[in-house]
């Protein structure tokens, strides 16, 4: 139950439409995506932005990353036999990805060549990682969604460390998708897409969670996807099926809503950037479009740097 008026409306603008030539139009996908609307040969997620400008995003069917440049130019940075969701870069600048199909991949600066960095976890395959994020100890923390939801509770979430340790934080996850630290890292924000839930996992200093509770609660055909942060904590709750990022204040009470721009509905993704780092960046995936929000404080996250 919620007591509180609704919150503010602000509506996103187009930043860039990804043009027709980079749409793969003449090639087939088994990816399915499974939604009402039109598919247009792409669909974007898991948007990073760097120092020098640049706008990284997969495009989940066709297995690639695009870069779109501080002109707003698109190119095709890598491409492969995957169907990556997110994306984070590590303090060296190196490429983090999250592939449904091959597991955590790696790009290195400089190259077109993707390899791979934790692929199983002893022996076993992953379900479909979905989306990760670096903490300032150089941890990566990952969802691993595959087809979980409420049939099958399963969905995983790990933590892994730089020498190589792998951690199961959570392996009840409701389809486990995006996720994000609070500014101080004490604590990881997880979406559950199939309850309509981000749920919030306190982080010990041995590492370990416990006491993990429920924090955002919605509706929908389609619950929380990417999530962000901003630096005084508040959380942006990407919703594909409503079209919107919601924005909760760090005690949960609801502070905005962002809405779609343009026709898009599928808000799936969202990360900070822009020369202040007051620009929230918007996947409207199913349009191939990026939105963008000015902001009035910087994201949580640090921007990272990309050599080239």
């Amino acid at each position: 139950m919620n007591f509180y008026p609704p919150p503010p409306i602000i509506t996103a603008e187009l930043y860039v439409r990804i043009p027709d030539e980079i749409r793969c139009r003449d090639r087939e996908s088994e990816w399915r995506g499974g939604f009402s609307r039109l598919f247009q040969n792409i669909f974007l997620e898991g948007p990073v932005y760097t120092t020098s400008g640049d706008l990284y995003v997969v495009d989940v069917p066709y297995g690639r990353i695009l870069r779109i440049d501080a002109e707003k130019k698109v190119t095709v940075e890598a491409e492969w036999d995957g169907e990556p969701n997110g994306l984070a870069v590590d303090s060296e600048g190196n490429i983090a990805i999250a592939d449904y199909k091959q597991g955590i991949l790696s790009l290195q600066p400089g190259s077109t060549t993707v390899t791979g960095l934790l692929k199983r976890k002893n022996l076993e395959r992953f379900k479909g990682p979905n989306d990760l994020i670096y903490d300032s100890k150089g941890n990566l923390y990952f969802t691993d969604q595959g087809q979980t939801g409420m049939t099958d509770q399963t969905g995983r979430v790990y933590r892994l460390s730089p020498d190589g340790k792998l951690d199961t934080l959570l392996d009840n996850g409701i389809s486990p998708n995006g996720l994000v630290l609070s500014p101080n890292e004490r604590v990881l924000f997880v979406a559950m897409t199939r309850s309509n839930a981000v749920w919030r996992l306190p982080l010990h200093e041995d590492g370990t969670t416990s006491k993990v509770g429920l924090f955002f609660q919605s509706f929908g055909t389609a619950g929380p996807d990417g999530l962000a942060m901003d630096e005084e904590g508040n959380l942006f709750v990407c919703h594909p099926s409503l079209g919107s990022v919601f924005v909760v204040n760090p005690d949960g009470t609801p502070k905005a809503r962002i809405v779609s721009g343009t026709n898009g509905i599928n808000l799936t993704n969202c990360c900070f950037g822009g020369p202040e780092g007051q620009t929230l960046f918007i996947t409207d995936s199913l349009e191939g479009n990026v939105q963008c929000v000015e902001w009035h404080c910087k994201g949580a996250v640090r921007i990272p740097r990309v050599k080239r």
